[in-house]
């Protein structure tokens, strides 16, 4: 999701840019080897790479052999998100540092992926599982919603077609029908973190914070790995003056993803509102350096100057 941050009030999410090439390109390589529960390899696995510093995905999808492994070069170096899908098991969501020094070698990711449970995916509905998600990554969301709602109709137990079908709704913003969707899936997977988190989400672009908070409070906080979901409890928690708990969510935030300047700007000011200055200082010299052309960059500069003259 492409960050389109207000003030501390709010962070709105949108959609990301699903084919820019350009920008993600880079030195950096890296490789992994994706599992089972039982440990075996898991062949046919997408991985989704998307560069946090370029706000972009990388293409072509690499894809797990028949051994499991995978991997990708030429990768601008700095924070990636990276997804691993397969039809019939739960999305595994990490973050991850590309180094792109000269020599530099980099460990292999291990991943395991958890079997959904009750679900019985033959080729064909994998075939048109993968027809929906080309349409969706073409934008062409109510085309996609179609594909997806026809699975659906023909193979009713397979459930997690429910989140694909939310995405489209959130994708074309009618945030309430991709709500009954996702919850829906809910429904079926109540320990989910990532449903929890779009259900959130879908109420923070709804502008109803109210109930966003109330789900992203289920998720327990180790589990959150996205930078605006942390951004925005953060916020939420700011403007009901809980700086102390606010703290921990913008740490996290710029933690998941080192590039995210906004983060670093709203963890400066809230360490100055807890009068901790060195800490203050540390993390606005880092959203000065990050976003040299931001409107924020008088305030920051202001607080770093007031501070450096306490002595």
């Amino acid at each position: 999701m492409k960050k389109v941050l207000l003030i501390v009030a709010l962070a709105i999410f949108l959609s990301v840019s699903l084919f820019a090439q350009s920008g993600v390109s880079g030195k950096g390589k890296i490789k992994g080897i994706v599992l089972d529960e039982s440990g075996k390899p898991l062949a046919g696995v997408t991985i989704k790479l998307f560069s946090l510093r370029s706000q972009a995905y990388f293409q072509p999808n690499p894809k797990t052999d028949s051994e499991g492994r995978w991997k990708a070069i030429y990768l601008r170096g700095g924070s990636w998100n990276i997804d691993f899908e397969k039809a019939g098991y739960e999305t595994k969501k990490i973050s991850y540092g590309v180094d792109e020094t000269p020599g530099a070698k980099q460990p292999e990711i291990e991943v395991k992926l958890t079997k959904i449970e009750g679900i019985a995916l033959t080729d064909s509905i994998v075939s048109e599982l993968e027809k929906g998600n080309l349409l969706f990554l073409q934008k062409k969301y109510q085309e996609a919603m179609l594909a997806y709602d026809d699975i659906l109709k023909k193979n009713p137990d397979v459930f997690i077609i429910y989140k694909n079908i939310g995405n489209c709704y959130f994708a074309l913003e009618k945030y309430d029908r991709a709500v009954e969707f996702y919850q829906k899936l809910f429904e079926k997977q109540p320990k989910s973190a990532e449903i929890m988190t779009l259900i959130g989400n879908s109420y923070v672009n709804a502008k109803n914070m109210e109930k966003a908070m109330e789900w992203y409070g289920k998720i327990p906080f180790e589990e959150i790995k996205d930078a605006d979901t942390l951004y925005n409890i953060g916020a939420n928690l700011t403007n009901n003056n809980k700086n102390d708990l606010a703290l921990k969510y913008f740490k996290r935030s710029v933690e998941v993803d080192a590039d995210f300047a906004e983060g670093y700007y709203q963890l400066g000011m809230t360490h100055t509102a807890l009068n901790q200055i060195p800490e203050a200082l540390k993390a606005l010299k880092k959203f000065m350096e990050l976003a040299p052309d931001s409107p924020n960059l008088g305030t920051a500069k202001a607080i770093i100057d007031a501070f450096s003259k306490v002595k």
